[in-house]
């Protein structure tokens, strides 16, 4: 049976371990992926994290940035969700969505944004069938300063 539950400071490094590998795989300027990025989910001025854990321990989490934007205060942007390759299609990461969109909710949030990668299809899919539409196409652009 599976339990949902905000995450706790003694969390943090079963996180870390959970979504280490999968953490930025293809771009060096993905989300800063150390132990103590992910501390600052605990703060409640910062984000919400939440986890879900069966016997064995954590087996998905999800970590939200509270604060968008000052301009947007009323938006919450969806930093990481992930479950374990072993828990996938359980509907865990729908919940924890659901989840924590009803605590946004309660701080009166009233958007949820999110970046994906393009060519992410798995995810993409996952984010539509969870009723997120892409608002806007955009590639990043970079280069060297010579």
């Amino acid at each position: 049976m599976m339990h949902y539950r905000l995450i706790k400071e003694n969390d943090i490094k079963s996180i870390f371990l959970l979504g280490k590998s999968y953490f930025a795989l293809k771009s060096e300027y993905s989300w800063d992926r150390s132990v103590n990025s992910i501390k600052k989910y605990i703060k409640k001025s910062f984000g919400l994290g939440m986890v879900c854990c069966d016997k064995t321990g954590i087996v998905g989490f999800v970590l939200v940035e509270k604060n968008y934007s000052s301009q947007k205060p009323n938006v919450a942007r969806l930093t990481y969700i992930f479950v374990d390759k072993k828990y996938r299609h359980q509907h865990i990461a729908s919940v924890l969505l659901d989840s924590a969109s009803e605590k946004l909710k309660c701080l009166g949030k009233t958007d949820l944004i999110t970046d994906v990668y393009t060519k992410n299809i798995t995810s993409l899919d996952f984010f539509e069938s969870n009723e997120f539409q892409i608002k806007e196409k955009r590639v990043i652009l970079s280069r060297k300063i010579k």
